[in-house]
């Protein structure tokens, strides 16, 4: 399917924003886990995975409008 024009470019954007939140998450995570702080620790590391998530399903879209994802 061919998107609108413009639409690939905000896709990538978001894609962008989310991959930048997965890993400032893992990387928040590892350093509670170095601290101490077990459940900090599991909670942001969730909020990763959730980020991983979200990025999954943007890339699905992305391929859905015959775009590639950067």
């Amino acid at each position: 399917m061919k998107a609108k024009e413009g639409v690939i470019n905000v896709l990538h954007k978001v894609l962008t924003a989310d991959l930048t939140a997965i890993i400032q998450s893992f990387v928040h995570a590892k350093m509670c886990e170095n601290w101490g702080y077990e459940r900090l620790q599991h909670t942001v590391r969730e909020r990763s995975i959730d980020e991983m998530t979200d990025a999954d399903e943007l890339i699905g879209q992305l391929r859905y409008l015959d775009g590639v994802p950067n």
